[in-house]
């Protein structure tokens, strides 16, 4: 079956910060044919926090919908031994995109108070380059990256290219089938991230088993600059 290219849009700044994660908590969530993958032995969960840019659907622009920021939650799997990501949870700013991902793909969108900023480096803040989230009720939660302006690609056999580059997105259609859908882009170049914030109420937004991650410590934080991005309808199983 011929694939059918559904959004074009570019993907900047790509912040993710990884966590260990039990096998348990991610059970519940694994498509049908899927198995959860590792990272030197233990599967991941990762906040990612990111703009779209340009952002056409069908190739076309729609007003408001076109640069925005989405923050997910999201763990590694492979389905016919390709590597893919499921979304537990995917927050945006944009209640168009949220209904219709969900009634069309039942894509785990929804629609959240987002603000977003991409600070470019300066003399005045010591030549770093930013990136700063705050999003939720009363923009409490806050996610911030200061990184090395100059980003480099990783090596292919690297932590960070298992983190950054996948070939699918899998979830689950409203029938509970798997639903696959191919991603296209770039090996994206990192910048190393030198300091981190993360303030997420991890429980309030994505409930109470993932609390633990206010506390714990990451394993992994990349922050990629990004690429065009081609996303493909899903395909059913």
């Amino acid at each position: 079956m011929t694939e059918r290219r559904f959004m074009t849009t570019e993907w900047r700044a790509v912040l993710a910060v990884t966590y260990p994660a039990d096998e348990s908590l991610l059970e519940p969530y694994l498509p049908p044919g899927c198995q959860i993958d590792r990272l030197e032995g233990s599967p991941r969960v990762s906040i990612v926090a990111f703009q779209f840019r340009h952002t056409r659907v069908a190739g076309v622009p729609v007003p408001g919908h076109v640069n925005f920021p989405e923050i997910n939650l999201r763990f590694y799997v492979r389905i016919s031994g390709e590597r893919a990501v499921v979304f537990i949870r995917e927050f945006i700013s944009r209640p168009a995109i949220a209904l219709t991902a969900k009634i069309f793909y039942n894509e785990p969108y929804r629609t959240i108070r987002m603000r977003d900023w991409l600070i470019a480096p300066t003399i005045w803040n010591d030549s770093r380059l930013g990136v700063r989230h705050r999003f939720g009720p009363g923009l409490r939660n806050r996610l911030e990256a200061w990184a090395d302006p100059v980003a480099e690609p990783p090596a292919s056999d690297s932590a960070a290219y298992w983190l950054t580059h996948h070939e699918f997105g899998v979830g689950r259609g409203h029938d509970g089938r798997v639903s696959r859908y191919r991603v296209v882009h770039d090996v994206w170049a990192l910048h190393a991230v030198r300091d981190l914030r993360v303030e997420v109420d991890f429980a309030a937004l994505y409930g109470t088993q993932w609390g633990y991650l206010a506390d714990a410590e990451p394993s992994h934080v990349t922050l990629a600059a990004g690429s065009p991005v081609q996303i493909y309808s899903p395909s059913h199983a």
